[in-house]
């Protein structure tokens, strides 16, 4: 029923969801004492995780399903370790965004779905 492929897609998505709740935990952390690094890493995190979001499903094509997993799990990486100091929130997405990015990875690595098997000719038949 469901690909391994559409499993680790669905768990990107709710780990881009808990990067958006720990950046606005870090926005309520920087209203009650300023940290303008907080404050940058939660503008950043909260303006980006959307477009990319945006990326992932307008510009989706199975061309070449390496290039997208490895690029999900790249994003993962830089975000769970930007959120990592904003709150304690913050450090338990972290944690499950650098599993997914562990997951989009091994993924990227091992995953043999997109290779195009030859398709083999045999001469002695007709093909008309």
């Amino acid at each position: 029923m469901f690909g391994i492929i559409d499993i680790i897609k669905y768990l990107t998505f709710i780990s881009y969801g808990g990067f958006i709740i720990s950046s606005i935990t870090g926005f309520i952390e920087v209203s009650e004492t300023f940290d303008l690094c907080k404050f940058l890493v939660s503008t950043i995190v909260v303006t980006n995780v959307p477009l990319i979001i945006y990326a992932e499903i307008v510009s989706y094509s199975k061309t070449d399903l390496r290039v997208i997993h490895y690029g999900r799990s790249y994003s993962q990486l830089l975000l769970s370790l930007m959120i990592m100091g904003l709150s304690n929130i913050g450090i338990g997405f972290s944690m499950f965004g650098i599993t997914m990015f562990i997951a989009n990875l091994l993924l990227g690595i091992f995953d043999c779905d997109d290779i195009i098997p030859p398709i083999i000719v045999n001469p002695n038949v007709n093909q008309t």
